[in-house]
């Protein structure tokens, strides 16, 4: 576990970069954000990134400073940094005089541990409803009382459910379920954020034959449900072995197939800058 609001030596922004010494990282409502990482110098998912801070911001007011300026920004991070692998997050919001502010820094992360992997983690679940779904908008207020709630209750991650008992998604990621006739069950995505990592699974169970299920789930469903499993930037594909009191198999067969798919397909996603 890395610790620290902001990594490294250098943070950029519009394109020149700066100490990182005394930086305090704006993170207002105003601001759209995507979180891209670092693995052996070069970036996971890069296209797909910049494709939603797009769509985030489209209609907003906010103007796109477009991929090849983030892009030079970026390499201009790395460059400065000693960093081979971390998370990087990039913003974007409108200053005073309507010109768009770019900014980009490595931020602390959480990678699960070869135990995790194989143990599994356990979640918490944490009444949210987040207000646009389908962007990646910056809540100050959320992430301050969902983390705290992480941190008390010795979690990897929380389950946010909304006033029908359903759980949604994780605080940042997205969750998968496994029934008992083998079925692969995922939220529908107009009711969540739909994550990156989230979408290569589901190609990579379509691939593999495996039937869909998209359909919300009630905490008192999960008894009926044989494993769990989230997804996202820092976790990948990552098993979960209980939610509240609810537990899972982590030993899943179908799991851990997708769990070494996505391994694979990493490898060919990775963006040399």
């Amino acid at each position: 576990m890395t610790t620290g609001s902001v990594l490294g030596n250098k943070y950029v922004m519009n394109g020149i970069s700066a100490d990182v010494s005394g930086f305090i990282p704006h993170m207002s409502a105003d601001t759209y954000y995507e979180v891209v990482r670092l693995i052996d110098g070069k970036l996971l998912f890069l296209p797909d990134h910049l494709e939603r801070l797009r769509q985030s911001i489209s209609g907003s007011g906010t103007n796109c400073p477009g991929n090849h300026k983030i892009i030079k920004n970026l390499r201009l991070l790395v460059s400065e940094n000693p960093f081979r692998e971390g998370n990087i997050r990039i913003c974007l919001h409108q200053s005073k005089e309507n010109e768009p502010v770019l900014k980009c820094y490595f931020i602390p992360y959480v990678y699960p541990d070869k135990t995790m992997y194989k143990k599994g983690v356990k979640l918490v679940t944490y009444p949210h409803i987040r207000p646009n779904p389908g962007i990646k908008k910056w809540d100050d207020q959320f992430r301050s009382s969902v983390g705290k709630q992480i941190r008390e209750q010795g979690v990897y991650e929380a389950a946010l459910i909304n006033p029908e008992n359903q759980i949604t998604e994780g605080s940042r990621s997205n969750i998968f379920y496994i029934d008992r006739a083998g079925n692969l069950i995922t939220v529908p995505e107009k009711d969540i954020l739909p994550g990156i990592t989230r979408r290569y699974v589901l190609e990579i169970a379509k691939k593999m034959g495996v039937r869909l299920l998209e359909k919300s789930v009630t905490i008192d469903e999960l008894e009926s449900l044989v494993s769990v499993f989230i997804s996202g930037t820092s976790p990948k594909v990552l098993p979960v072995k209980q939610i509240d009191d609810y537990c899972f198999d982590v030993d899943h067969p179908l799991l851990h197939q997708l769990m070494d798919q996505f391994d694979r397909m990493v490898s060919n996603n990775l963006t040399k800058i």
